[in-house]
C-alpha cells in the first residue's frame, strides 16, 4: 500500500483497488506475451454479489465485467461433468449451461482516475525493481502514457 489511509474505510478502498490493480497487471502481462486479453471479463465466485467490487474491477480494467447466472467454483465442475457424460465439448456444454446475470459497464471518468493510481503502483513497482522495464512500457503504453 502506497502511504497511510486516514480511515478504515479509505484503507479497505485501497485494498480493494491494489487487488483490481494486480488484476489488470495480469492482463497487462497476458498482453505482452501475446495472448488475447480484449472484451469483456468474466467473474466468478462469492464476490460477485458484492456490486460495488465487481463496479471497481470493470472501471479499474476499463472493461465490461460479466457476472454469471452460477458464479460458485463448484458450477465449473458441473460443465466439466456435464462434458464428459454427453459427449459434448467444454465449449459446447458451457455454451449451453452458463447465462449471464448482468453486465456492468465501466464509467470512462472512473477508469480514467485509476488509470493514474494504476500507473503510479507500476511506477513503484519498478521502483522497487520488481517489474521488468518492458512490462512497465508495456502497461504504460496500455493505459497511454508511453
Amino acid at each position: 500500500m502506497l502511504g497511510d489511509p486516514p480511515s478504515e474505510g479509505e484503507h479497505f478502498a485501497a485494498l480493494l483497488q491494489g487487488l483490481a490493480f494486480v488484476e489488470r497487471l495480469c492482463l497487462d502481462c497476458l498482453h505482452q506475451l501475446g495472448a488475447p486479453v480484449g472484451g469483456a471479463v468474466s467473474l466468478t465466485g462469492g464476490a460477485t454479489r458484492s456490486r460495488y467490487w465487481c463496479a471497481l474491477r470493470a472501471d479499474v480494467l476499463g472493461r465490461p465485467v460479466r457476472l454469471p447466472a452460477h458464479a460458485e467454483s463448484a458450477f465449473g465442475m458441473a460443465v466439466l461433468a456435464a462434458a464428459a457424460t454427453t459427449g459434448r465439448s467444454c465449449a459446447e456444454a458451457a455454451a449451453q449451461m452458463c447465462h449471464t446475470r448482468a453486465v456492468i459497464d465501466p464509467r470512462p471518468q472512473r477508469t480514467a482516475r485509476f488509470a493514474e493510481r494504476y500507473l503510479r503502483l507500476v511506477a513503484e513497482l519498478q521502483r522497487r525493481g520488481w517489474l521488468p522495464p518492458p512490462l512497465v512500457a508495456h502497461a504504460r503504453e496500455r493505459a497511454g502514457a508511453a
